[in-house]
């Protein structure tokens, strides 16, 4: 597998999920599969509800993500209105639950997220992809539905600026780093300093020029999107070869 797509995520806010305790809705540092998986079908057009089509992306694509390491923790507090449980009733829009004003009951939500962030992605197709690498890249250039960082009030905050690259990954990576910090720097000083890259990567599968030092269990394979179930998978921490970032610098 020597092809990849790279494109970056940055915006002034990004919250990634994490299994949800209550009312705290938690945050990764780093985009996981399920995210990237829904960028990938919003862009494509494809809906929450075709399962055929959200399993078949599910099987046929391996990512590796490259993260800046100047985003800060944050934490928001929200007051939300909901209706009392009540058997036998149902409520189909967000004004019918807000009819019965005596009904309403108000709670706590705690959600985390990220600011000013910055993920690199690259992203390998396997035998049998519904999609070519050229495809998603149409598609992350004229997404079909809005592109968010993990919730709808987190917009993308710079362009994907999707390319098509191919070669030994830690090359093709290292190569990347290098080409999106200076495209960044001749934009704004302050979004060069956004590309100062965390010296570990995270990935799934075998890529060449990449040594794993830990390997890492999250819970971010999608299973169903209509049951909202997710299964574990392994993540693979480390770093380039030195050899093959020597290769890429000369």
């Amino acid at each position: 597998m020597n092809r990849y797509l790279i494109f970056q995520l940055q915006g002034a806010m990004a919250s990634w999920g994490d299994i949800a305790i209550g009312e705290v809705r938690h945050t990764r540092a780093l985009p996981g599969r399920s995210a990237l998986l829904g960028l990938l079908a919003a862009a494509l057009g494809i809906r929450r509800d075709d399962d055929a089509a959200l399993n078949a992306l599910n099987r046929h694509y391996q990512f590796i993500v490259c993260a800046g390491n100047t985003a800060v923790w944050a934490r928001d507090y929200h007051t939300v209105q909901v209706p009392r449980e009540a058997r036998k009733v149902r409520y189909f829009t967000r004004k019918d639950e807000m009819r019965d004003k005596l009904m309403l009951e108000t709670t706590l939500s705690r959600r985390d997220y990220y600011a000013d962030g910055y993920w690199l992605i690259a992203v390998a197709a396997t035998p049998g992809a519904p999609y070519t690498l050229e495809a998603l890249q149409a598609a992350l250039l004229a997404p079909v539905f809005p592109l968010y960082l993990g919730r709808k009030s987190h917009p993308l905050g710079l362009p994907l600026w999707p390319q098509l690259r191919e070669g030994e990954a830690a090359r093709v990576l290292s190569e990347a780093q290098a080409r999106y910090g200076a495209a960044m720097g001749a934009l704004s000083p302050g979004l060069k300093r956004l590309t100062q890259f965390h010296s570990l990567l995270w990935w799934e599968g075998e890529h060449a020029g990449l040594v794993a030092d830990e390997l890492q269990t999250w819970r971010d394979q999608p299973l169903s999107r209509r049951r909202w179930d997710f299964d574990s998978r392994t993540v693979k921490q480390g770093r380039f070869a030195q050899e093959a970032v020597c290769t890429s610098q000369k």
